[in-house]
């Protein structure tokens, strides 16, 4: 062994160790020449080791041209790299971070091995970090936009598409939306975002760079609707269709496996040129959204403008945020439709309170309607005795009896208590189903003709307009007369000094319809409301139950009774009723 150990030269095995090692070695003289350089340095100078020796180092390294250079620098001393850009044998340019170790050789002269250490891919991490945390930056200021904003789903369609082609955003040129369409089974385009040519991305892009605004700002003041502004995008979002059932086609596919795609001319895959025509564009990227409950739609991008390439990291972080939209998309979905079923659900309360006031209503009405009749019976007694007597000894008065005249009050009023009592009944009675065939207008003039002579004492010139003839109604032909005796009255009363009354018919589809028209002062808006209300009235005397009544009868036999004033002047009450439906012969 030690023989073995004798016929070993150090010298020869340092110098083969050296120049095989695959670590780039260059040893330099102080002239800076090469003197020996290993199997690395030669791979990584894109020269062979032979061809290296006896060049400067400065051919490789135009900042280092001698060993002086290396000796004035502090680092060289302290261990510690230096960078500097290599030129590499084949003209590629790359970082390199270099170590120096200075040492004298037998000769006394001045010798420094060179480390070297390719530091491009180094560089290449320190970048992909860098943007991954600004991307990650960009994410808490797309979470705030979308969730703090407080935006309407349109709202946060465009802000989710804006993030996706802005410059402070994905980047990408152009954005498409497509949703689910749960009742056609099928996803449709909804909406993109996206420049129609390359002089217009560089004029839109001139003007954001010039507002110097965040992306949160430019998510949730985007003034204009996409849809509005981006029309070319959204011509091709509209096209876009495609069918739920076919599991195979990408935007599919990319949805069930909640996963994102880069597609391009390479890729086999079923929908790629459908997708490629809609886009005109060779190569772009989708992503689904998707949340737990299920998919919602997805984002298709692509740089259909400037060509770019779409990276791994743009595919990663377009997947990463197309999550955080549809969970966006999804609250304001759910959001909205609890603000509905909240709304729905107040108007179901209003309805339910106001049932359950006419119920206590009725409840109070029908309590009033049993006490008023039995204080109505109780009370038509004495008030008859009382007129009886009061009309007796009115007929026993001379003309010139100081005591007529109160007799004469008392007559009236128990005239007019009575007439009250007489229509509280009526309005409290239950409505009689004793109905027969009539002509319409007969009834009608029959009724108006009862009061001609007192009309023609007040001046009031009465004028007959019907047409309505062959008219049959099916009614209770004295509950109709009532109500147009109340009517009639209700216009004699506010014509006391003369005018016209109208009474017209006609015979629409189905009914028939009778107007009383005068010329008196009509009433006031605000009153209209309150015409057919129970003991509304605006006469000193009356019990204000007259329209209420003739309301009832006219509802208790299926028709409106309806108030208007007329242009002319004065008011006009009209009433429909309908007609009785032919039944079908045995024949048909």
């Amino acid at each position: 062994m030690n023989d073995q150990r004798a016929g070993i030269n150090p010298e020869q095995l340092l110098f083969s160790g050296f120049s095989s090692s695959q670590v780039p070695l260059i040893l330099i003289d102080s002239d800076g020449r090469i003197v020996l350089a290993s199997q690395g340095a030669s791979r990584l100078l894109s020269l062979s080791s032979v061809d290296l020796a006896g060049k400067f180092i400065s051919s490789f390294l135009p900042s280092c041209p001698n060993l002086h250079h290396f000796q004035q620098q502090e680092k060289c001393a302290s261990g510690l790299p230096m960078e500097f850009d290599l030129q590499r044998a084949d003209g590629a340019t790359i970082p390199v971070e270099v170590y120096c170790n200075l040492y004298e050789a037998e000769n006394d002269q001045l010798h420094c091995l060179l480390v070297v250490r390719d530091i491009s891919h180094s560089n290449f991490l320190d970048e992909e970090r860098a943007a991954r945390l600004a991307k990650l930056t960009l994410l808490n200021q797309v979470n705030e936009a979308l969730y703090g904003a407080h935006l309407s789903l349109d709202k946060i369609l465009e802000a989710v598409l804006i993030c996706v082609t802005a410059g402070q955003g994905l980047r990408f040129n152009r954005a498409f939306l497509l949703l689910i369409d749960e009742t056609q089974q099928v996803l449709r385009g909804e909406i993109a975002i996206g420049p129609s040519n390359r002089e217009e991305a560089e004029r839109i892009w001139r003007d954001l760079a010039g507002q110097h605004i965040d992306l949160y700002e430019m998510m949730t003041d985007y003034g204009t609707s996409s849809r509005q502004t981006d029309v070319v995008v959204n011509e091709i979002v509209q096209k876009m269709s495609v069918d739920l059932n076919r599991s195979d086609h990408l935007l599919v596919r990319a949805m069930h496996e909640r996963r994102a795609y880069r597609v391009n001319s390479q890729v086999d895959i079923s929908g790629y040129d459908s997708v490629r025509k809609w886009l005109n564009s060779a190569e772009f990227a989708v992503a689904p959204l998707t949340t737990r409950r299920g998919p919602l739609g997805i984002i298709v991008a692509d740089n259909a403008i400037t060509g770019d390439e779409i990276s791994d990291l743009d595919l990663e972080f377009l997947q990463l945020y197309a999550s955080v939209s549809a969970n966006a998309i999804e609250n304001s979905r759910l959001y909205h439709e609890l603000e509905r079923r909240l709304v729905d659900l107040r108007k179901v309360t209003e309805r339910q309170k106001a049932d359950q006031e006419t119920l206590l209503r009725m409840e109070r009405l029908s309590v009033m309607g049993e006490t008023s009749a039995i204080v109505a019976h109780e009370l038509r007694n004495p008030l008859v005795a009382i007129g009886g007597f009061a009309r007796t000894l009115l007929r026993s008065l001379a003309d010139d009896d100081p005591n007529r005249r109160f007799a004469e009050i008392i007559t009236e009023e128990v005239t007019r208590l009575e007439r009250i009592i007489h229509d509280l009944l009526d309005f409290i009675r239950p409505q009689k189903l004793l109905r027969k065939s009539v002509l319409g207008d007969e009834l009608v003039r029959e009724t108006v003709l009862r009061y001609k002579e007192r009309m023609e004492e007040q001046g009031i010139e009465v004028e007959f307009d019907l047409q309505a003839e062959s008219v049959s109604v099916n009614v209770n032909p004295s509950e109709i007369q009532q109500v147009l005796q109340n009517l009639l009255i209700n216009a004699m009363q506010v014509m006391s000094d003369g005018g016209q009354l109208i009474v017209r018919s006609r015979h629409p589809e189905g009914g028939f319809q009778v107007e009383i028209m005068d010329s008196g002062p009509g009433f006031t808006e605000d009153l209209s409301d309150k015409l057919f209300a129970p003991f509304f009235t605006t006469k000193v005397s009356g019990s204000g139950l007259g329209l209420t009544i003739s309301n009832q009868i006219v509802k208790a036999h299926g028709g409106v009774l309806s108030a208007r004033n007329r242009k002319s002047g004065g008011a006009c009450f009209t009433f429909i009723l309908p007609l009785p439906k032919p039944h079908p012969s045995s024949g048909t």
